[in-house]
């Protein structure tokens, strides 16, 4: 009687295809490995570790790909990116949330804050047109909000211009008698960090400066009915490549010699406005970290860190701070909704002490970001 010997499929050759297609998942899977430590390893000391970080999304996408697929093809292999995504959870959780963004009730002394890069109200881009459209429809949708605390990035303002002072507007209308404003530059004097409030402000001042004078951010010490907390409102360096010139520099054909070189030029000249912007916000955040480790009160870090949940600049605040979005958000959290990053690249950072009740992010399409406000409680401040 003969014997039949069942080969195990995995066992079987796999043929030139199968050990390509593991080869390239080989790949993700130490990418995706190395994007977790993105958080750690400044890029300042080693950059281009940075790319992982801001590749985290696709590399997770592509694996979770690469796992379905060696699945349907019962394989074992599928446990080598299955494991790589499952190291992964935490960061994951930092880019998706099943929360309900119920409405808060029941809590004491709450207090209201809201973020928003407001773009230079579309001043320089023309998108709409009318110079006041996009200023006037914010500002609409912000007295619906009706926040106790607003912070602005990239906010327009032009001292003794009686219809562009942004800040005496917005005072006026969302009832906010209290601000602290500082210019970003010498070079761009119509951009401002703005800081407005319904309480007193006791203390403020700048966030350090880059190499070329432009500040990372502003902070006020505020007092919340009788308790004092210091709200950060910081816009880190962004990788400035919005710019027609960047987009259009890389559209050439590719079959020329002339157009080869310019694509190359085109790419060395992104991959340097990469590496400075990645340089100069471990800078800011090494920066900001030092300044709220010397805060003897609560302190809350909002605004535009131009970089994603993976990112070195999100992960050191990590490590004091808590995520609002991570404790009431819901879904992927997106902000920013220009080219890529497409991600939450806006952020509510508190102390532990302070607890989040409310995380929303309005959907309104008048800057190249979407607000977010949260909902904290005063009585918390000094727990």
């Amino acid at each position: 009687m003969k014997k039949v010997i069942v080969a195990n499929q995995d066992k079987q050759s796999i043929g030139f295809w199968g050990v390509l297609f593991r080869l390239i998942n080989w790949l993700f899977i130490i990418s995706l490995l190395i994007s977790y430590l993105a958080q750690w390893i400044s890029p300042s000391l080693f950059w281009p570790i940075a790319f992982f970080g801001l590749a985290f999304p696709p590399l997770a996408i592509i694996n979770l790909l690469f796992t379905v697929y060696w699945l349907f093809r019962r394989r074992k292999f599928f446990i080598y990116p299955l494991l790589a995504l499952l190291i992964g959870i935490p960061m994951i959780s930092r880019f998706i949330q099943f929360g309900n963004n119920k409405e808060v009730v029941d809590i004491s002394s709450p207090f209201k804050i809201l973020t928003y890069n407001v773009h230079v109200f579309d001043q320089y881009h023309s998108k709409y047109g009318d110079k006041s459209y996009a200023r006037d429809g914010i500002l609409n949708f912000l007295k619906q909000q009706d926040a106790d605390i607003y912070c602005f990035q990239e906010f327009y303002q032009r001292v003794g211009n009686t219809d562009m002072d942004n800040i005496a507007l917005f005072k006026k209308t969302l009832n906010t008698p209290y601000s602290y404003s500082a210019n970003y530059s010498p070079k761009s004097k119509y951009l401002y960090n703005v800081i407005l409030s319904k309480y007193p402000i006791e203390g403020k001042g700048i966030i350090g400066t880059t190499n070329k004078g432009t500040i990372s951010g502003i902070y006020s010490d505020i007092n919340i009915n009788g308790s004092t907390i210091r709200i950060y409102s910081v816009h880190l360096q962004s990788f400035q490549i919005s710019s027609e010139k960047d987009i259009i520099a890389m559209d050439f054909d590719l079959n020329s010699r002339e157009g080869q070189e310019k694509i190359k030029k085109s790419s060395i000249r992104m991959a340097q406005k990469f590496r400075r912007a990645f340089a100069a916000r471990s800078i800011q955040i090494n920066s900001l970290k030092e300044h709220i480790a010397s805060a003897t009160i609560p302190v809350m870090v909002i605004g535009d860190f131009n970089d994603t949940p993976s990112s070195y600049a999100y992960g050191q605040l990590r490590t004091q701070l808590e995520d609002s979005f991570m404790e009431n958000g819901s879904g992927f959290g997106q902000t920013y909704i220009g080219p890529y990053p497409s991600f939450r690249i806006d952020y509510i950072l508190h102390n532990a002490t302070l607890r989040n009740y409310e995380y929303k992010t309005g959907h309104i399409k008048f800057s190249d970001h979407y607000p977010i406000s949260g909902v904290f409680s005063a009585d918390d401040i000094n727990d």
